[in-house]
């Protein structure tokens, strides 16, 4: 017998909250999926890899998690870091080329700002730092062909918002991606 996931069944976030991630061990259709801390799997022989070699790489717990978080969100999927930092970075690397420009706020937390700056320094991408608050200062940004847009909302630490809607709809008009770091609240809360 196969139980409904929350994508399955017309409910409320609460409902929807309850149900991520539920009947979804099918190794052992364990209802409250098993928290897995082997740091390393077993293989057969080199060149015969599995789902699962090493934790860093991939892991059950943290794959139900992100597949969780994207129902949850309304996402596509999701990917589990150790670190908001380490969340950053791996976007970064993986939506930007030398040479693209990236726009981040004007006010962004300080440990993003010194990753922006380092990467930026070393010539990963070019810097536009903008007020995102302020319409005319995000099409001042937009002007300059940003590939990307990163903003927080709210922001860390003086919890400033940003109109997320006018913000992306200017973005993706001017041709660039949105990326958001919720460090306070989800999407979830936000919509």
């Amino acid at each position: 017998m196969s139980m409904s996931t929350a994508s399955d069944v017309s409910c409320c976030r609460a409902t929807a909250a309850v149900r991520a991630g539920i009947d979804r061990d099918t190794a052992f259709g364990a209802v409250t999926p098993p928290i897995v801390l082997s740091s390393n799997f077993s293989f057969d022989g080199f060149g015969n890899k599995r789902q699962y070699d090493y934790t860093r790489s991939g892991n059950p717990t943290r794959d139900l998690l992100g597949e969780a978080l994207a129902e949850l969100e309304g996402g596509a999927g999701g990917v589990i870091t150790s670190t908001g930092m380490g969340a950053i970075n791996l976007v970064l690397n993986a939506l930007l080329q030398p040479g693209d420009k990236l726009v981040v706020p004007h006010d962004a937390y300080g440990g993003s700002w010194r990753l922006f700056n380092a990467l930026a320094t070393k010539g990963h991408f070019e810097l536009i730092t903008a007020d995102l608050t302020d319409p005319r200062a995000l099409a001042d940004a937009l002007a300059q062909s940003p590939a990307l847009v990163l903003v927080e909302t709210p922001s860390n630490p003086l919890l400033r918002i940003t109109d997320l809607r006018f913000v992306i709809d200017a973005a993706h008009k001017a041709g660039a991606r949105v990326v958001v770091d919720n460090t306070f609240l989800s999407p979830a809360l936000q919509n």
